[in-house]
């Protein structure tokens, strides 16, 4: 995790996720020596209590918290509380070629082998997506769900297995994020519905001139508090997701209909030409005409 490249924008495209192993675990008690493991397992603590120690943090873990045990981090299940249901996963984030080799570990990293502790996977998840340890989310039942379906696919592993368990594993990654991101942001999960409006009348006139007078008027916010809610959910300024929107409405133009620019240009909302193609280029990264040509072939 050196290399200054890595940073979450750029690692979502390079995700390609490997279940290794998935358990849904019930026991009546459960205690787990001083470990560390060489991948990541997520485990949903469904019934029951377990006091766990991560590296210097004891913690009593209960119904509807998520577990992340991160690669070369020392952890223990000290002690339980009633009966443990505890669906669980280890796996990969990336694709690794040696990953039917690498075994779920059960020593502590002063017992395991130099070969051994070659298999430790970079921890791209805490370190790039800031993922804790621990995960308390409003959307736990969401993973919970998701993680079973994982299970169920393992359990049965047909043809279809390999590309349906990376697909339920980048769901769970996208539903953890999402929660993150809903606890340190109340706010936009306040305004989630009344951002939701907005968006869609912006997709729905994308071809007009919409003010953030109306646009705040339908979220009922003023426009200084509705233009920094829609930047912080979106990341981008309501105009700017109006342009990029239009773009893609060109792109579409351009592709499968026979019309000249000037009349895209109209159809998407620019009385000429040459503010549309400076819009158009600023967007992306080349002229209309440029990208007419790269698609020449594509209907």
């Amino acid at each position: 995790m050196d290399n200054p490249t890595l940073t979450p924008s750029n690692l979502i495209h390079r995700l390609s996720p490997n279940v290794r192993r998935a358990w849904n675990h019930r026991v009546d008690t459960m205690k787990l020596a001083p470990r560390i493991i060489f991948d990541y397992e997520l485990l949903y603590m469904e019934k029951g209590e377990l006091t766990i120690r991560v590296e210097n943090d004891t913690f009593v873990a209960v119904p509807g918290d998520i577990l992340l045990f991160k690669p070369g981090v020392e952890h223990e299940f000290i002690d339980s509380r009633g009966e443990c249901w505890m669906p669980h996963i280890h796996f990969d984030v990336l694709y690794y070629e040696d990953f039917e080799q690498v075994p779920i570990n059960f020593k502590n990293r002063s017992e395991c082998t130099e070969a051994e502790l070659a298999w430790l996977r970079p921890d791209i998840l805490g370190q790039a997506f800031g993922f804790p340890n621990v995960l308390r989310i409003g959307n736990h039942a969401e993973v919970h769900k998701t993680l079973m379906q994982i299970i169920h696919a393992y359990e049965r592993r047909d043809a279809d297995y390999p590309l349906i368990q990376k697909a339920l594993v980048l769901r769970i990654l996208y539903l953890l994020q999402k929660g993150l991101r809903a606890n340190n942001n109340a706010h936009l999960v306040m305004h989630q519905r009344a951002m939701e409006l907005a968006v869609t009348y912006i997709m729905e006139h994308y071809n007009e001139t919409v003010p953030l007078k109306t646009l705040s008027k339908l979220a009922c916010l003023s426009v200084f508090h509705f233009s920094r809610i829609f930047k912080q959910t979106f990341d981008l300024t309501p105009h700017q997701f109006q342009i990029r929107y239009r773009m893609e409405k060109a792109k579409e133009l351009m592709i499968f209909h026979r019309l000249s620019l000037s009349t895209i240009a109209e159809k998407v909302g620019y009385s000429n030409i040459y503010s549309f193609s400076k819009a158009f280029k600023q967007v992306e990264g080349m002229s209309p005409r440029q990208f007419m040509r790269s698609h020449s072939n594509s209907s």
